[in-house]
C-alpha cells in the first residue's frame, strides 16, 4: 500500500484500536457490581415470595382442656378474618370477646392450626396477648 492510501474497510484518519488496548474504567466496574447486586436481590425476592404462601386456617379453638368455646366455627372465622387469607403473616388478638368465657377465672389459650401452602403449622397464645401466624 502506498503512502497516504487508506486500507480497505477503514476511514481516513481512523486509529487502530485493539480490544486488548481497551481497559474497563472504574465506572464500568461500579455498573457491573450494581447490576449483579440488583439481580441477586431480585432473585432473592422472587424466591421469597414464591416460597411464602397465604395462611389458611384449618382449626381454631379457644379455652382450656375440657372447656372450650362452643362457637368453634366462629373462632375459626375470626382468625381467618384477621389474617385476610392472602398475607404471609398476621396477628390475631386473643380475648373472650370472640365467643364468651368458656372457663371463668382461668387463663385461656387460643390454639390455631393452619397451613402455609401445603405445610401444616400450629400456634398458641394466652388471653390478653397476640398470636402471630406466619408463613413460611
Amino acid at each position: 500500500m502506498a503512502a497516504g492510501e487508506t486500507a480497505p474497510g477503514r476511514c481516513a484518519g481512523e486509529d487502530t484500536i485493539s480490544t486488548r488496548d481497551m481497559k474497563p474504567d472504574r465506572r464500568t466496574f461500579v455498573i457491573v457490581a450494581l447490576a449483579l447486586v440488583g439481580g441477586v436481590l431480585l432473585l432473592w425476592t422472587i424466591r421469597y415470595l414464591a416460597s411464602t404462601g397465604s395462611i389458611e386456617i384449618v382449626e381454631a379453638e379457644y379455652g382450656v382442656p375440657g372447656r372450650t368455646c362452643s362457637a368453634g366455627p366462629e373462632v375459626k372465622k375470626h382468625a381467618a378474618d384477621a389474617c385476610g387469607g392472602f398475607r404471609p403473616r398476621c396477628l390475631v388478638s386473643v380475648s373472650t370477646g370472640w365467643c364468651g368465657d368458656p372457663a371463668p377465672g382461668v387463663v385461656k389459650t387460643l390454639t390455631v392450626e393452619y397451613r402455609c401452602g401445603t405445610t401444616p403449622k400450629r400456634a398458641s397464645a394466652v388471653d390478653g396477648t397476640g398470636l402471630v401466624l406466619s408463613c413460611p
